[in-house]
């Protein structure tokens, strides 16, 4: 060790502060790969890269929107003009009221043109016809329908609108053909808005390449999937048949499945359906890869150099940290008299002496709490020997009451009984935890004591639900309550004092201490309930009120206490809400009743 450090102390090339040695190796340690990234970067390939790949496809997607709804909207405009009162409608009026064939002929030969007319203005629009839903029959259509196709099977994406529906891309109704179309289905009405002869829908679809055309993979670039999606964001058309892209499935759920392996951009449309593309994620990072391939060279090269640098910034730090490890343990095992120890570096140093100080007030304060546990245990001793025994108490009041009875004096006997069952109660004979029928009786007892003392000079009314009565309880929480109520509620008149135990439906019951005394102000209220107050006790109010809220917080918790209403001239309730089951049973040990 003292070879190494005679060695370290003749390094005079490097700076002394710890700071000044990191900061030039850390400065070398970003320089060099700062320098190499810096060549790649300056082309800016990754940002131009990314930027370029996620603004073309949205655009693109934002143009195939722009293009899927003008199809739309002409598919709209289309089936208005043949839905609604004008020529056409008219003479479909007529074509549906006449039974002359010939009538017929005539009038259907001018639909017909008419609508040949609409199509061949309009290169979009492919199959045109009028449709029967209830004969599910088609009147002048311009190409051969395949009968096994049903409409009411199709998709449809504005399903709140009344008068029109438009069907998601589905097979079109040409019986020569199996490509996909977008198709639209309106009531007809006459002037009056109601419908011409029964229900009758203007059906059009669009032409044989329209959607073809909409969604290609052209202007991304790469090979995508486009997804259509209702309101709901259920998939109701899916390009490339994907297995995963199951045309009715949750899209929400199908891109978390397949976060993994696809990109997924998507724009809204006014029609209420979403289009969405679905790009697999090697395709969409290809050229980004091709970048990171050559950082990634870049960067196994940089990482090299920083490892050299580490393992020098290592040594420079490691050997003095051992050292100071090494105080550490010596401090562990108790070792206070260790000569000091200087490392020559400017910041361990300063850390050694903060150690060897907090060594020092370690060593005063272990020194301090030896001295406090030996004047605790002194005391502990002193305490026993001025307890009493209980066993003193219980057996002088036996005698008393032996006596009392040889000599006939029978109220002296049930006093002295009665006093002996509350003295073995609040001593703790029957344990911490009782029953509230426990505790009502105590009462009762100590009530019967007052009353002989103040020869029945007050009235104490007990009322309890039997439900209640088997309910567990910390001991010693009534009777103060009732106490607080004889000594500081009525003075020197008569008075009432109802106690009421009553069970809630919320797994909680209520005890109330009810009296008619002469009541207190508010800061009096404040005063009983405090914490701890030594002018409290001085004047002699609320002895064990204070017990009481503390027993109940450290058993129900510290949402619950005791909670005292009172006002002056009429009276004073004492109040505890506390729920069935105790929170927790404490060991039995002596808690300060003050």
């Amino acid at each position: 060790m003292k070879k190494t450090y005679r060695k370290a102390r003749n390094i005079d090339v490097l700076p002394y502060q710890l700071k000044h040695r990191l900061f030039a190796m850390l400065v070398l340690s970003v320089l060099i790969p700062l320098s190499l990234i810096g060549v790649i970067s300056y082309y800016g390939i990754y940002n131009v890269l990314q930027n370029k790949v996620e603004k073309g496809v949205v655009s693109s997607l934002e143009q195939e929107r722009k293009g899927m709804e003008s199809v739309l909207s002409n598919l709209d405009y289309s089936s208005r003009q043949l839905a609604f009162e004008g020529k056409v409608g008219k003479d479909l009026k007529s074509y549906l009221a006449t039974n002359d064939p010939l009538d017929k002929k005539m009038i259907g030969t001018e639909i017909e043109n008419y609508i040949s007319l609409i199509n061949y203005t309009n290169p979009l629009l492919g199959l045109t016809a009028y449709y029967l839903p209830d004969s599910k029959q088609f009147l002048f259509e311009n190409l051969y329908i395949n009968p096994q196709l049903d409409v009411d099977t199709f998709s449809k994406i504005n399903q709140e609108k009344s008068n029109y529906t438009i069907h998601g891309p589905h097979r079109t109704l040409y019986t020569n053909s199996k490509n996909t179309v977008f198709s639209i289905m309106r009531e007809t009405e006459s002037e009056d808005g109601k419908p011409v002869n029964g229900p009758i829908y203007v059906y059009i679809e669009t032409n044989l390449l329209a959607i073809t055309s909409l969604f290609n993979d052209e202007p991304y670039g790469m090979p995508v999937t486009h997804l259509l999606l209702d309101a709901k964001d259920h998939i109701i058309y899916n390009s490339n048949g994907e297995s995963q892209f199951i045309t009715g499935s949750d899209f929400e759920n199908v891109k978390k499945k397949s976060a993994s392996d696809y990109v997924f951009f998507g724009t809204k449309s006014s029609y209420g359906i979403q289009l969405a593309i679905a790009i697999e994620r090697d395709a969409y990072h290809k050229e980004v890869n091709a970048w990171l391939r050559k950082f990634a060279a870049v960067g196994v090269l940089s990482l090299l150099i920083g490892l050299l640098i580490g393992w020098i910034i290592w040594g420079m730090i490691y050997r003095p940290l051992q050292r100071i490890r090494m105080q550490f343990k010596l401090l562990g095992e108790n070792r206070f008299n260790e000569p000091p120890l200087s490392l020559h570096i400017k910041e361990f140093d300063e850390l050694l002496m903060q150690f060897y100080e907090m060594r020092q007030r370690i060593r005063g304060l272990m020194q301090e709490i030896e001295q406090k546990e030996a004047r605790k245990r002194h005391l502990e001793v002193e305490k026993l020997m001025y307890q009493m025994n209980p066993h003193f108490i219980h057996n002088t009041l036996n005698t008393a009451q032996w006596l009392a009875k040889i000599n006939g004096q029978d109220e002296i006997v049930r006093l002295l009984m009665i006093f002996s069952r509350v003295l073995n109660y609040n001593m703790g004979k029957e344990g911490k935890i009782v029953t509230v029928g426990d505790e009502i009786q105590t009462v009762k007892d100590y009530v019967e004591l007052q009353q002989i003392r103040y020869n029945h000079q007050f009235h104490v009314d007990i009322e309890l639900d039997e439900q209640a009565g088997v309910i567990q309880m910390p001991r010693f929480l009534l009777q103060p309550l009732v106490e607080n109520a004889l000594y500081h509620g009525f003075k020197q008149k008569d008075g009432k004092i109802e106690v009421r135990v009553t069970l809630e439906r919320d797994q909680h019951f209520c005890i109330t201490v009810k009296d008619n005394g002469e009541g207190m102000s508010q800061e009096v209220v404040q005063t009983l309930l405090v914490t701890d107050n030594a002018e409290r006790r001085k004047v002699g109010l609320g002895i064990g009120l204070n017990f009481v809220n503390n027993i109940v917080k450290m058993y129900y918790g510290e949402q619950y206490g005791l909670k005292a209403e009172s006002e002056i001239g009429v009276g004073t309730i004492m109040i505890l809400r506390l729920p069935t089951v105790i929170k927790e049973v404490w060991d039995d040990q002596d808690v300060d009743r003050g």
